[in-house]
């Protein structure tokens, strides 16, 4: 079934809210392009970049019923933390509300706390900001790890997502304490007394 106009603007509107994913020397060319795409562009453009979900489907309910893929880091009951497929730094992370909010509830903070944490841990940066955006009108967390080698936001490779989300989950094996070595005694033998 063709896509509307309005849904081809709405479409439109959210491929303008990605240009900050691309270099800045190429957005004014790409937002030109996405411009002037008419209806039936825009539908080819979604079916040949499998962007279905742009059908009007919010990416981040997609993501937490299975249906787009994603890497996750840790979940609870009410949220996903899942790593930022243009990421700024190591371990750039969103937590998603499995619900569509439009406002990120304080109840977030726990998992925000426990990937912060984790974040620290593992890689340690020199700092790590904490955003609050809206994509999609889905409210997310964002983590930013800092290093301060941070110039602009790449595209990671599959690989490059699985090996940090791996390494992200990797338990730390702690070693047991050693048992402390016998102690071998040895018999000292009895010397009778000396007479002066």
């Amino acid at each position: 079934m063709p896509i509307t106009t309005e849904e081809a603007s709405k479409i439109k509107e959210h491929l303008l809210t990605q240009l900050d994913n691309f270099p800045e020397d190429k957005r004014a060319q790409i937002s030109e392009q996405i411009n002037s795409m008419t209806e039936e562009q825009v539908e080819n453009f979604i079916k040949q970049n499998n962007l279905t979900h742009l059908g009007g489907q919010c990416i981040f309910c997609s993501i937490i019923a299975g249906k787009t893929p994603s890497y996750k880091i840790a979940e609870d009951n009410n949220y996903m933390a899942i790593l930022e497929l243009n990421p700024l730094s190591k371990g750039h992370s969103l937590i998603i509300p499995r619900e569509h909010l439009e406002k990120i509830p304080e109840s977030s903070k726990t998992l925000t706390d426990e990937v912060t944490k984790k974040l620290q841990n593992k890689f340690s940066p020199s700092e790590i900001k904490i955003n609050e955006l809206k994509i999609m009108n889905h409210a997310l967390m964002e983590i930013i790890p800092i290093y301060g080698d941070e110039t602009e936001k790449h595209q990671a490779s599959e690989e490059e997502l699985k090996a940090l989300q791996e390494e992200i989950l990797k338990v730390e094996q702690i070693e047991a304490p050693k048992k402390p070595e016998e102690i071998v005694t040895e018999k000292i033998p009895i010397i009778p007394p000396r007479i002066p």
